[in-house]
């Protein structure tokens, strides 16, 4: 793509970009306050664990095949028990941090009628924060039916509930992906098209490295919408990017160390 760009014909004009004073004043995303909800499930189904800790088996049974055998166990302890809980508090932290981002992610108009972008991205990020809030919820249900499967067994209908909640999460992610492009509009629009065409857009690849990284000192942005695809990424030239990778990488590591 950069060797394509190179041989463009280049237009020396000066670059405007548009923004609008007011966009923070609206509502961009539902309140992380949604997250109370998953995280009283998780409370509540880790003292049901605790008050029912005599009744657990010396070893805790982790994993199965298909069917049915026992792969994976553990010795009984409060650790063991309550691991799947901790996991639960290190996925609904990082869903916490997503929404966050969604939140206060740089803000991209375009130059053709950028009241009626900015209520497209508006909406583009409340769907997003929504589908984000669910699939927390739904994530905290499976794991919930995990940890209860210690206690009361029954693997037919945990297969079925470990089967259905991931395949609704990518069902739902495709639906938003195919049915809305990045930053809000529909996808196939002739006429956005047309009139997004006449514009001149901002000349910023020397701050994508390998196209796909953000790297801009002079912005204080922590993250902006991706370059291609959907979703958004963050601005690697701010310390805290750094320091909140890091932090989701130790989360995952954490979750997956404690979830064996």
């Amino acid at each position: 793509m950069k060797k394509i760009k190179g041989t463009l014909p280049t237009e020396e004009a000066p670059q405007r970009v548009k923004i609008d004073t007011t966009f923070r004043q609206n509502k961009l995303t539902y309140s992380n306050y949604w997250f109370l909800i998953h995280l009283a499930i998780i409370v509540a189904v880790a003292i049901i664990s605790i008050l029912n800790y005599d009744a657990l088996p010396n070893v805790i049974p982790m994993k199965y095949d298909l069917q049915g055998n026992v792969t994976s166990s553990v010795p009984k302890t409060y650790l063991s028990v309550l691991a799947i809980n901790l996991v639960q508090l290190g996925v609904i932290a990082l869903l916490m941090l997503v929404n966050w981002s969604i939140k206060t992610s740089k803000q991209q108009l375009t130059m053709t009628n950028p009241a009626q972008f900015a209520a497209k991205n508006i909406q583009f990020r409340r769907k997003w924060s929504l589908f984000t809030i669910i699939t927390g919820l739904l994530l905290t249900i499976l794991f919930a039916f995990i940890q209860m499967n210690m206690f009361v067994p029954n693997l037919v209908l945990l297969t079925a509930i470990s089967f259905i909640v991931p395949v609704v999460i990518v069902l739902g992610a495709l639906l938003l992906s195919l049915t809305g492009r990045q930053g809000g509009g529909k996808i196939r629009n002739h006429q956005e098209d047309s009139e997004r065409s006449k514009e001149q857009p901002v000349n910023d690849d020397e701050y994508w490295k390998l196209g796909f990284i953000y790297y801009n000192a002079n912005d204080p942005s922590f993250t902006v919408e991706k370059r291609y695809g959907i979703g958004w990424t963050i601005n690697f030239a701010r310390p805290l990017s750094w320091v909140l990778l890091l932090l989701i990488i130790a989360i995952v590591v954490i979750s997956r160390v404690l979830s064996q």
